[in-house]
């Protein structure tokens, strides 16, 4: 069930309609906590240029974890394509 919630980004409040009021807050406090990150980190003082900072160190992270869960996709292919192609002799199979 939809329901709204109740967040805090930059001292601001926001309020979400969703489902996983967890996931809701979970996601506001990263975004608040990275926003504070690069304003005490790169000394930035203009709102706007520190969300945008913000979503760039976002979208870095987020690039970078698809690339390896790209990259751990394909291995997983690989190696399941390795086990299938093993040369199993007859009957031995029924015996796992």
């Amino acid at each position: 069930m939809q329901r709204k919630v109740e967040v805090s980004i930059l001292n601001q409040p926001f309020t979400f309609i969703g489902d996983d009021e967890g996931r809701i807050k979970r996601a506001a406090q990263f975004v608040d906590e990275k926003i504070g990150f690069v304003i005490n980190n790169y000394g930035i003082v203009n709102t706007m240029n520190a969300i945008i900072m913000a979503m760039m160190e976002i979208s870095d992270e987020y690039l970078e974890m698809r690339k390896k869960s790209e990259q751990f996709e394909g291995r997983a292919l690989k190696l399941l394509q390795k086990f299938e192609e093993f040369e199993v002799p007859c009957g031995a199979r029924d015996k796992w």
